[in-house]
């Protein structure tokens, strides 16, 4: 009988690399798409570690291992947000990557906030993550979890309950209450409409957050089909056709007299279909933006409480403030009715 060889990198007479290898008693090959050899190198590396992953049930996988297959099999073409799940897969590979899942104990928790805090995984200096930013990630990696014990394919990968550790998110970050003042608002707005400025993704950003108090998620992922501008005054359906409402939910809204006419200029100035032209972060340019006014404290949720404060001085309905927001109204009654004009009115005589 012949010796079967291993998997092994060939040319044919076009010069495209293949990747050959036996199966089933029989040779079989896998184009690798390229006549360059660095390239096919490259490729055929990726082929192998995948084909080993394909074929290899481990009692106690690389954490590395579980969040791929939780990405491909469980978030990839799940999830309308999925490229947000890449930087989020990245941190965690970053420190539990190479651990075997019944490696991690309680004190790799504590190990890993730390390093999120102090900007040594994936952070800038001076910008570590925050609690809330931590605390999703560590539950993500809990999902994960749950999914290889549950629902990953096939079946002889499920891992055992008792070699899923036990791991402890931080508490989430404590009530964000920075209000702007109206001289601080005057600026960002003075600031983000300006004609040299109005291109900046976090100008155009500013303008969104400042109109319709959405989340951040919601204003970079909007695209322009969302926006309507030929209904009535104008409608921003923040929530795209095919996307399941969740609990943060992204109600449509009418555009207001002053947004109008900047979203007209956007839309004739639009390269692609987003309207802030990609769907990367904007916190460290509101950053630069912020620190060149001089106003401290600036993130995105700011704007949205912002604008809920102002609703609430202003006396507005608390339910149309709430479905404005895409908020319950328990929710918006809890944090923002103390602070409307007749509060505690019918207390007193």
């Amino acid at each position: 009988m012949a010796k079967r060889l291993p998997p092994r990198l060939e040319p044919d007479v076009s010069g495209n690399y293949y990747a050959v290898y036996s199966e089933g008693g029989r040779s079989r090959r896998k184009s690798l798409r390229t006549k360059d050899l660095f390239r096919a190198e490259h490729r055929f590396e990726g082929w192998l570690e995948a084909k080993r992953k394909a074929q290899l049930v481990e009692d106690d996988p690389y954490v590395e291992d579980c969040l791929d297959y939780w990405m491909d099999q469980w978030i990839s073409g799940r999830m309308m947000t999925e490229d947000r799940y890449v930087s989020v897969v990245n941190n965690l590979k970053t420190y539990f990557g190479k651990m075997r899942v019944g490696q991690i104990t309680r004190k790799d928790s504590a190990t890993y906030i730390e390093l999120r805090r102090s900007a040594q995984i994936t952070g800038r200096k001076g910008w570590g993550a925050a609690n809330s930013t931590i605390q999703h990630e560590m539950k993500e990696l809990i999902a994960c979890f749950n999914f290889m014990r549950k629902k990953v394919e096939p079946r002889e990968r499920r891992l055992p309950e008792h070699i899923i550790p036990f791991i402890e998110p931080p508490e989430a970050s404590p009530p964000r209450n920075r209000v702007f003042s109206p001289d601080e608002l005057d600026r960002l707005w003075q600031y983000a409409t300006a004609p040299e400025n109005c291109r900046a993704r976090e100008c155009r950003f500013i303008v969104l957050a400042m109109e319709t108090a959405q989340r951040k998620s919601a204003i970079i992922e909007l695209q322009w089909p969302q926006v309507r501008l030929e209904i009535g005054k104008g409608r921003i359906f923040f929530n795209p056709e095919g996307r399941a409402q969740t609990r943060k939910v992204r109600p449509p809204l009418p555009v207001s007299s002053r947004l109008r006419p900047l979203l007209e200029q956007y839309q004739a100035e639009k390269t692609n279909e987003f309207v802030l032209d990609s769907t990367t972060d904007v916190q460290y340019g509101l950053k630069r933006i912020a620190d060149g006014l001089g106003i401290k404290g600036l993130t995105p949720h700011v704007f949205r409480h912002t604008w809920a404060t102002n609703a609430a001085l202003a006396g507005k309905d608390m339910a149309k403030v709430a479905a404005f927001m895409g908020d319950t109204e328990d929710t918006v009654r809890k944090n923002y009715i103390h602070l409307t004009p007749d509060y505690l009115d019918d207390v007193v005589s």
